[in-house]
């Protein structure tokens, strides 16, 4: 092995032969996964041979394997500093950065990497992961989808860059409502949750609230006409379109919507007739008011079984029609996507000539942003609306189409995995976010054991499955899996939260607080971590402690529950005074969440949580 010995320290042919036979017993153990072996036999080429780089650099690929992270930092380090740009030190350094939660130190170890081999699939993957972890989400995004492109078919990255996007657009979705509580825009995020759950007595309530608030909201109407289409409920549809139109008599949406509308109660004339003039205003804007095309679509859902047999009689009369027509041709296709056949709408689809798609030069950055929208072309959306964004920071209704837009192209993104590895994981994964993110949770639950099953050593499959374990109340199936979560991952901010909150429920809480610590250090807008942190120390009797961090926390109390608790160390402090007025608010707190109509937006938000 005389390569191991080019840079090293002049060693007898003696020692020579021991480190050889030392590093070629650790590499059998390493590939036959002894990995305690082999860290006592590189351990014992370092001894003979400290200045072998290639040792430092195995010994650290060894201990992330074990993820013992820290180890695997002191030994890749040592690699880098014996042979400064040696291969693969950056990129490995970077990754346990991540796994450490230390995501700031490690993109710049991972744009090296990248440099160094801009074929590196991880590379490119763990950076857009160490961008995200640090807080720059835009940034994040722009990498996977750069990893993506080179990578294209590749599921682990259609995977990363789905699940990427759907974190994205909640995240983004629960900032806005917080920064639009008050507004129409806020009632339209609850009335969209609500009516993925086809809860449709709160989608309306908060539609008609979002039109209270906002009269001249167009887009609210029409979020309403949709809520009564998708019941079968067409005259309110036709009522509120038909206010919608009265404020914006040229909107092609607003048109299309209503031929819709108007052929599926019967009068096919008057429809055809809304279709064609919707057309002739905006082509592509009025095929998405329709729902086409319909490719990157998972699923049409389950449609109401009334407006399916209204579809179905419309359906024939429009095949029937003679002579044919685009806005026939359009009206049939849109009648069997609103129907559920996505098949027969994709064929109706193929008789048109395509939209050209186009953006037009003279528009500003949020215009030609829903123009795109329209014409499914969801990255030049999304560019243009961070464009606009960046001069704009404070327009809700940018950040809303924003969180749309991304909401899309992470539906897109689950499509094409389905396509292209239908048999993957990986389409369990997601699926799994997608029932979690409906609440689901049966149903989420099926698919990460198909996760667990095909791959335990996934480490956020654990946390999602000892997250819905927990949230159920099963305490033991929750700690298991949690604890392995952390073993696989052991700064996981979330796990270490949760598995707090378990060993709390078991009377373990000296246990509990270093996770619940560790959850805040490594995720300081962790909060119901501070709940759970200032019980633990209150349950201690460590007042001050608790004080301090349910302090923290009271911003951002929703039920009143972190004022009681608090309330409580107060009083058990001496602080009756200030006990007292705590205890005040609580009762202000409940006396109004009592009071609150079912829309309310605190209420809604807590439920939603």
């Amino acid at each position: 092995m005389p390569s191991l010995f080019g840079n090293a320290q002049i060693l007898s042919s003696q020692t020579q032969d021991q480190v050889q036979q030392h590093f070629l017993a650790a590499q059998q153990a390493q590939q036959q996964n002894r990995l305690d072996d082999a860290v006592n036999e590189y351990l014992a080429v370092l001894k003979l041979a400290p200045g072998l780089p290639e040792a430092w650099v195995n010994l650290g690929l060894v201990y992330y394997a074990q993820s013992k992270f820290d180890d695997s930092v002191r030994a890749l380090s040592r690699a880098g500093k014996l042979r400064p740009g040696m291969r693969g030190v950056s990129l490995w350094l970077g990754i346990d950065e991540v796994r450490l939660n230390h995501p700031a130190q490690a993109v710049p170890l991972l744009r090296e990497a990248v440099r160094q081999n801009p074929q590196e699939k991880q590379a490119e993957s763990w950076l857009g992961t160490a961008l995200w972890n640090a807080g720059q989400l835009d940034a994040a995004l722009l990498q996977l989808r750069k990893a993506a492109a080179l990578f294209s078919d590749d599921p682990d990255l259609l995977f990363a860059l789905g699940e990427a996007y759907g974190k994205a657009a909640k995240q983004q979705s629960e900032q806005l409502l917080e920064d639009s509580a008050g507004t129409a825009i806020s009632d339209r995020i609850y009335a969209s949750t609500y009516a993925v759950d086809h809860d449709w007595t709160k989608a309306e309530g908060h539609l008609r609230r979002a039109i209270q608030r906002d009269p001249k909201s167009v887009d609210a109407h029409l979020d309403l006409a949709e809520v009564f289409l998708d019941q079968a409920q067409l005259p309110a549809a036709l009522e509120q379109l038909q206010q919608a139109g009265t404020l914006s008599s040229r909107s092609a949406t607003v048109l299309a919507k209503r031929g819709e509308v108007r052929i599926l109660s019967g009068q096919l004339l008057e429809g055809l007739s809304n279709i064609e003039l919707a057309i002739k205003v905006n082509e592509s804007e009025a095929l998405d008011a329709i729902g086409l095309p319909v490719e990157g679509r998972i699923s049409a859902g389950e449609a109401n079984a009334d407006l399916v047999a209204l579809c179905s009689a419309q359906e024939q009369k429009l095949e029937a029609t003679q002579p044919s027509s685009v806005a026939r041709d359009v009206a049939l296709a849109g009648l069997y996507a609103l129907s559920g056949d996505d098949a027969a709408a994709a064929r109706a689809y193929k008789r048109l000539a395509p939209a050209p798609q186009k953006a037009k030069p003279n528009e500003g950055a949020f215009a030609q942003a829903i123009d795109a929208m329209h014409q499914h072309r969801y990255d030049t959306a999304e560019a243009d609306l961070l464009r606009w964004l960046a001069i704009h920071p404070n327009d809700l209704s940018a950040r809303y189409e924003l969180v749309v837009v991304r909401r899309q192209v992470a539906i897109a993104q689950i499509a094409r995995l389905v396509a292209v590895a239908p048999d993957s994981y990986h389409v369990h994964q997601l699926m799994g976010q997608l029932y979690v993110d409906r609440e689901e949770d049966e149903k989420a639950l099926a698919e990460y054991r198909d996760v667990e099953a095909a791959d335990p050593n996934l480490p956020d499959v654990h946390f999602w499955l000892g997250h819905l374990y927990w949230k159920h109340g099963d305490a033991d199936h929750a700690f298991a899996e949690l604890t392995r979560q952390l073993e696989l991952d052991p700064g996981h901010p979330e796990a270490n939260g949760e598995l707090g909150a378990v060993l709390i429920a078991k009377d373990r809480t000296a246990e509990a607080i270093p996770h619940l610590e560790l959850a805040i250090r490594s995720k300081p807008d962790l909060w119901p971590a501070y709940q759970q942190l200032g019980q633990a120390y209150a349950t201690q009797k460590n007042y001050a402690q608790a004080e301090e961090i349910l302090k923290r926390d009271l911003a951002h109390d929703r039920d009143g529950g972190v004022h009681y608790q608090l309330a409580q160390v107060l009083r058990a402090e001496g602080k009756t005074d200030e006990a007292a007025k705590l205890f005040a608010q609580v009762r202000a707190i409940k006396t109004e969440r009592s009071a609150a109509v079912s829309t309310d937006d605190h209420a809604d938000h807590g439920a939603k949580q």
